[in-house]
């Protein structure tokens, strides 16, 4: 069952998309190159931040600020079962217990009252 038709989403931006795929492998800067910079910027304007980091996966991103808050053994995350592995993954990998706290079944979001 198709959802979405990404070859006609595509076929809107593939003269920018094209173009753009061509910049990087002229210049190869593959990592950490002038688009990424330009991404970031993008972000943290559209977003309202001052700094936006990109990453290289949902792990990575996920992974991140786990380490930047000190995240590690004896530590008790809270999470919600309704997530991909990965959710769980990174908190295990550093050493902490993830704690599964089920869904509001409206919003689909950790339901604040279990939480208690």
């Amino acid at each position: 069952m198709q959802f979405v038709d990404l070859a006609a989403q595509l076929a809107t931006i593939r003269e920018s998309v094209d173009q753009r795929i061509k910049a990087v492998l002229d210049h190869g800067n593959f990592i950490l190159g002038p688009e990424v910079k330009e991404l970031e910027k993008n972000l943290a304007e559209f977003a309202g931040v001052k700094h936006c980091i990109s990453c290289a996966s949902g792990t990575d991103a996920l992974l991140l600020p786990l380490m930047a808050y000190g995240v590690g053994p004896r530590d008790a995350i809270f999470t919600t079962p309704f997530t991909f592995i990965a959710t769980a993954e990174v908190i295990s990998l550093l050493g902490a217990t993830p704690v599964y706290v089920d869904i509001d079944p409206n919003t689909f979001n950790i339901d604040p009252v279990k939480l208690r």
